[in-house]
């Protein structure tokens, strides 16, 4: 076989293919998209030709003598990519479902929008849909948020936003699937041959979470002089758990200051507590059809919901403060025109902190960390304020209020903090807040299609914002405006504020140029 030389130019994006050194690195982004979208056309091209190969050896073929003709078929398809026939058959069936079950979702992989491996994701999730009204309902449905939603998908994102779309239309569904699910609970063990092996638990999401983190809990109470690395150390950890023997420092110091519980005592005496975040409203806790949402696992049922709040270890707080009325309520200038219930943001004697309820209403919109691609829990991340606060000249910086903020894993938000990124966080005409990055060089990066506002559309109701007393919403900062004053901080403050106001004239420009993107 040739090399492939003659690629389409798209594929591409201007680097000259003999000399990419000549591309700036602005360019190479580009061609990181367009390559991209490059591996989802060759992706559909693939599942084309193995329709037509299905096609014409098996439809349109009697039966073989020695091998039916859908063994042969898939012989081919592993024989020429040199892969096993399990992948291979895999292979097919994707191509078949997405052919006769998912054929717009499957023009989505063709422009470029899913990748494969999305394209798997939505595949399976929507698998137990037997009514074929309501699979092509579906087809329609996830089509026209992939096409319509601005933002970049994760493989728990999109899994989500099928979730939710697959309990409005068949909501025995998933039901269906979380009671298969559970039937299929277990253990299992896998010698070796190196002399170790594997344990293997499935069990409820829940009990998951709360035996993952005994398990963690245990192997952090060693000292920061033991050996072992973190993987080394929950291992020992679990079979100290599961039986009951002892679980040591590895130190080997005679100083060691390390406090170990008995294993078999450690869910008492480990002073630790197991939190669940499940996300659901109020008609859904109360016996209504609905969703629930669980950090970590996804969209579960509504019976699924009910059955984790009625636990005797489980705790169910609003997402609106107690006992604290809203400071206004105002009409949004959205095509829904929804009525806004705006509570207080910051800490009244430190405006630069938010509220606890601010802090927990924007974890629970977000649901994961922004970063695009990230998968991290909202929970297990920092709160940043989108454009800095500066705590030079309060009223200069960012605001402390749920539109301003947003949820970072450690590394991003470390990475914002000290690099040289920038992010915007707004309200598109539909009233979705969308997020971008850009890099130093200028390119943009579109943050998430989706929160969980988009699963519980209440949450877009809710605004957090700073007390009266705290310092008065920022003006708009042009590029002609000077740091207040010449430290560091301050000019790296006044150059993102800058470099934000220029990137919202070049969308709003852009947008009344071209009008909006077609997907």
């Amino acid at each position: 076989m040739s090399k492939w030389t003659d690629l389409p130019s798209g594929f591409l994006a201007g680097v000259d293919a003999a000399h990419p050194e000549l591309s700036d690195t602005a360019t190479h982004m580009e061609r990181f998209g367009s390559i991209r979208h490059g591996e989802a056309y060759l992706a559909w091209c693939r599942y084309e030709s193995i329709l037509t190969v299905y096609d014409q050896l098996v439809v349109n073929t009697q039966g073989g003598f020695f091998i039916d003709r859908y063994t042969e078929m898939v012989t081919r398809v592993c024989r020429e990519a040199a892969i096993t026939r399990y992948q291979a058959d895999q292979w097919v069936g994707e191509a078949l479902a997405l052919r006769d079950r998912l054929p717009k979702v499957l023009t989505t992989l063709r422009d470029g929008i899913l990748s494969r491996q999305l394209i798997q994701t939505v595949i399976s999730r929507t698998d137990l849909i037997s009514d074929a009204a309501v699979i092509a309902d579906l087809d329609t449905e996830i089509e026209r948020i992939l096409r319509t939603r601005k933002g970049a998908w994760t493989t728990p994102k999109l899994r989500d936003m099928v979730d939710r779309l697959v309990f409005r239309h068949d909501p025995d569904a998933v039901r269906e699937r979380r009671r298969e699910a559970l039937d299929k609970r277990g253990m299992w063990t896998e010698n070796f041959t190196d002399g170790t092996g594997e344990i293997t638990g499935v069990m409820a999401a829940e009990n998951i979470r709360i035996a993952a983190k005994a398990v963690k809990a245990l192997a952090d109470t060693v000292c920061a002089h033991d050996g072992r690395n973190r993987n080394q150390r929950n291992s020992d950890a679990m079979f100290a758990l599961l039986t009951g023997t002892i679980f040591d420092c590895q130190c080997q110091r005679e100083d060691c200051d390390a406090e170990i519980p008995d294993p078999a005592k450690v869910v008492r005496s480990v002073s630790t507590e197991v939190v669940i975040h499940v996300v659901t409203d109020a008609a859904t806790l109360a016996g209504a059809p609905g969703i629930g949402w669980v950090d970590g696992a996804g969209v579960i049922s509504d019976d699924h919901v009910r059955d984790l709040a009625e636990r005797s270890d489980s705790t169910i707080t609003p997402v609106t403060p107690v006992r604290t009325p809203p400071a206004r309520i105002v009409v949004e200038d959205v095509p829904s025109k929804d009525v806004v219930i705006v509570y207080p943001g910051a800490q009244a004697a430190d405006p630069y902190r938010p509220t606890t309820a601010c802090a927990d209403f924007v974890r629970v919109r977000d649901g994961y960390c922004t970063e695009p691609g990230c998968g991290c829990s909202a929970f297990d991340s920092d709160l940043d304020h989108v454009a800095e606060y500066d705590h030079t000249n309060p009223a200069q910086g960012g605001a402390t209020s749920s539109e301003n903020l947003n949820a970072k894993c450690r590394f991003g938000h470390l990475h914002k903090t000290f690099g040289d990124w920038i992010d915007v966080q707004y309200r598109d005409d539909d009233g979705h807040l969308v997020t971008e990055y850009r890099t130093s060089e200028g390119f943009v990066i579109p943050g998430d299609a989706e929160n969980l506002e988009d699963f519980f559309p209440n949450l877009r109701r809710i605004r957090y914002e700073q007390p009266p007393q705290a310092p008065p919403t920022p003006r708009v900062i042009t590029g002609d405006d000077t740091p207040p004053t010449s430290n560091r901080l301050a000019h790296k403050h006044a150059r993102r504020r800058a470099e934000r106001a220029r990137n919202l004239r070049e969308r709003e420009r852009r947008e009344a140029a071209d009008g909006p993107p077609p997907f």
